[in-house]
């Protein structure tokens, strides 16, 4: 990646776009936690790219880019997200997006993480995206979200716990079901 970013900074477009690639589906999961209309998110994905071609001679630290576009992605997904619900035109459309969930192979687990996620707050969903989609460590989904480490372990903990709890209540549902 390293010589990707060297590259890139020397204005080597086929660099950039391996590059953008290589982070392509982690900003598009993140992007979809915020924004659910598929239009928004890819304004936030264009503008991100734009911002890190724009920047991309400001990083010096190469391990943390991925890092810095997230954050970048993250600051697009609020621009958006404030800027539509305070004109009341904010609509969910998440039933209609095309899942990026690759870890779950059957429909119906996937269908049931998906509700599950759905019990989450805002906070705790990106935090498990970032955790195990992004296979972020607490200390990089911190200085991303620019919050405590403690409360980054604190919101997984929690995040983990209520999507325990909804397979659980699911669990003794089906059995009632199957009596």
């Amino acid at each position: 990646m390293e010589t990707l970013i060297e590259n890139s900074k020397n204005n080597d477009i086929e660099s950039f776009t391996n590059l953008i690639q290589s982070i392509e589906n982690d900003l598009y999961r993140i992007a979809l936690i915020r924004l659910k209309n598929i239009d928004d998110i890819n304004d936030a994905m264009q503008n991100t790219i734009i911002n890190i071609y724009k920047n991309i001679n400001k990083i010096k630290n190469y391990q943390y880019f991925k890092t810095w576009a997230i954050r970048i992605l993250i600051n697009e997904c609020n621009k958006i997200y404030k800027q539509k619900s305070k004109s009341n035109n904010y609509e969910s459309e998440i039933d209609s997006l095309p899942s990026e969930t690759h870890c779950i192979n059957d429909i119906d687990n996937k269908i049931d993480f998906e509700l599950a996620l759905k019990n989450l707050s805002y906070e705790e969903n990106l935090i498990i995206t970032l955790k195990y989609n992004s296979q972020l460590s607490c200390s990089e989904i911190s200085k991303i979200l620019r919050v405590n480490i403690n409360t980054v372990k604190s919101r997984l903990k929690r995040a983990k716990e209520k999507i325990k709890q909804y397979y659980e209540r699911k669990e003794g549902l089906d059995e009632l079901r199957n009596r």
